[in-house]
């Protein structure tokens, strides 16, 4: 017998999970669907921090200078495989774009927005999961090795200024003081008391999931193909069978592009593959997140190791993954740490799902009356899905929103 439409939710990563929570707020029978098991995906390798105080876009102001020195390094933070490089032409000119003073400041008021809200939407649902053990709020440490890049730092802390947001200069020889496990001779750092963290995001997920479970929620693995439309609604949606929907939530991350195509609906979704390299015994215990802008990575203690996260590698969806740069984090730290034991490292890749502003998609369909997008959040997924969730249930319901939604629409000029 054909079951009754549902409400659909496309993606079972972190920001799919919430969205479905806050859809079961409002009353609604919630279906999720994704080829993995839920939060198996990119959400589970991340450096679990919730990153409450950012403010910087990734197209900064004259980013353009520092592109090709960081692509031509032979183990660089960022890098393009050569042939990918005709695919993400378009993604890069608009990338180039916006990193205008002008598109910069507003990308910045976007990603601040979301990320001053992320605890307040967050922190209710680790509640109701009871999952408050896997959270701390030790804030987080972005370090500078040089005086060049402490000096650039600084400068760039007019961006917390104009938002508002607390941070705190720490001096080189202050740095021992808040994680002595770091090497002497750094240049300094600037401390974001409010960011959390989570010490394990795959349990944070399936917390969240079997909170999701129990109030009623479906879970289907499968992996979505198309969607079959009636005038201006999406009336089912393809798997393996044909599920019918009252309405439709995007939230498949890196794999969103090619469903919202199908929804009549175009945007420049390109994946940062980030890599982590995870040190199940390193020997030292971190009371808080590192960021070392310089490397493009960052170090985090959890609850199976040391996770270092990071570096950004476009080769799109298909290539295979290059866990060289995952095992070159661990000779990074090993400088950083001098008492790191880097052995048994296990790598991972995962594919942050980014947009050229940093300014994820949070939208109704222009095309359908009945679809919703949540997705490109890129390095921000963990610290912007709660509040993405209330959002996009907000939309779909009639509810007020946490922020307002225009900058935030799929049919934004790109």
């Amino acid at each position: 017998m054909e079951k009754d439409p549902q409400t659909i939710v496309i993606g079972a990563g972190i920001v799919g999970i919430c969205t479905a929570l806050y859809l079961q707020e409002q009353g609604r029978q919630v279906t999720l669907i994704d080829r993995l098991e839920p939060g198996e995906g990119t959400s589970s390798g991340n450096a679990g921090i919730i990153s409450v105080g950012s403010v910087h876009p990734e197209a900064m102001p004259d980013i353009y200078k520092d592109i090709p020195h960081m692509l031509l390094q032979r183990s660089a933070p960022i890098t393009v495989r050569p042939a990918y490089v005709p695919h993400m032409l378009p993604w890069f000119c608009s990338f180039l774009s916006s990193s205008s003073s002008a598109r910069s400041e507003q990308s910045s008021i976007g990603i601040n927005a979301l990320c001053s809200k992320a605890l307040d939407y967050l922190a209710p649902l680790v509640t109701k999961a009871g999952a408050q053990g896997l959270l701390r709020q030790e804030g987080a440490l972005n370090i500078y090795e040089t005086p060049v890049q402490f000096a650039k730092a600084k400068l760039n802390c007019a961006y917390y200024d104009r938002r508002g947001v607390d941070y705190q200069i720490i001096e080189g020889p202050q740095l021992s003081a808040l994680e002595p496990s770091l090497r002497p001779g750094l240049a300094g750092g600037v401390l974001v008391g409010a960011v959390a963290h989570t010490v394990s995001p795959l349990a944070l997920s399936r917390s969240l999931f079997a909170l999701f479970e129990k109030q009623g929620g479906q879970f289907i693995q499968a992996e979505v193909t198309g969607f079959t439309t009636q005038g201006r609604h999406v009336t089912a949606v393809h798997t393996d069978c044909e599920l019918a929907c009252q309405q439709v939530f995007v939230t498949a991350g890196a794999y969103s592009r090619t469903l919202a195509k199908q929804l009549g609906s175009s945007v420049l979704l390109d994946t940062e593959r980030g890599y982590n390299l995870q040190l199940p015994s390193p020997g030292i215990e971190l009371k808080r997140p590192l960021l070392f802008a310089g490397r493009a990575f960052a170090a985090t203690s959890m609850l199976d190791g040391l996770r270092l996260a990071g570096t950004v590698e476009f080769a799109g969806l298909k290539a295979p993954p290059n866990y060289a740069r995952a095992h070159r984090l661990a000779a990074q730290a090993a400088y950083l740490f001098p008492q790191l034991k880097a052995e048994g490292g296990k790598p991972w890749m995962g594919y942050r799902p980014s947009l050229p502003d940093t300014v994820p998609v949070i939208s109704a369909s222009p095309n359908f009356d009945n679809a919703f997008f949540g997705f490109g959040h890129g390095h921000l997924g963990l610290t912007q899905a709660a509040v993405t969730g209330a959002m996009l249930s907000a939309m779909a319901t009639g509810g007020d929103f946490p922020v307002g939604a225009e900058q935030f629409r799929i049919d934004r000029p790109w």
